[in-house]
């Protein structure tokens, strides 16, 4: 696995759109795959275990897939598609309409806050689990469930820096360059 500085520097190195490809093909399918597996769980251990962790972290998890399914659709259906529009603008030497929202500034703005707000529960998950790391008497599922949400919270971190430092950055310079007003 690259490390954290390499990986960013290789992809500040590509273009816009391969980039939304990128996250869309890594990230986005990685936290699909895993949020559902760790639902299951956690829905598991709740039901056998009776635990107030469990309890607590079940309902900071779903609020935080709920929070999820919605901010990745605005991604994927909304901005991502207009992250392509300006790609290939630049590429043909052609002009764009402006988004049906404006400029890129209020939803990158509300793109970071959606993620502030699952770093924050993230971070609550954090302390309930002893930064994810069990009990050592902890049953084997316990163990998986801490693994899987400190697997889950590295992804979301790496894919959350690439999003707010490179692709929204790149994003809103082609847009500039591009005089999209």
């Amino acid at each position: 696995m690259l490390q954290s500085e390499e990986y960013f520097d290789m992809l500040d190195s590509w273009n816009l759109d391969d980039l939304v490809d990128h996250i869309t093909n890594t990230h986005h399918a990685y936290l699909k795959a895993n949020y559902p597996l760790i639902l299951k769980l956690i829905d598991k251990l709740d039901f056998t275990t009776q635990s107030d962790v469990i309890r607590e972290i079940k309902v900071l998890f779903t609020q935080f897939t709920d929070d999820l399914a919605i901010h990745l659709v605005k991604e994927e259906e909304v901005l991502f598609p207009y992250f392509k529009k300006l790609a290939e603008s630049k590429s043909a030497g052609s002009k764009i309409e402006p988004a049906t929202f404006g400029t890129l500034s209020r939803p990158i703005e509300m793109m970071e806050e959606d993620h502030d707000d699952s770093h924050d529960i993230m971070d609550r998950i954090k302390e309930l689990t002893n930064n994810f790391t069990a009990p050592q008497d902890a049953e084997p599922s316990i163990h998986f469930l801490y693994f899987k949400l400190k697997e889950f919270d590295a992804d979301l971190e790496t894919h959350h820096e690439l999003e707010n430092k490179l692709l929204f950055t790149k994003a809103s310079i082609l847009e500039k360059e591009l005089e999209i007003n």
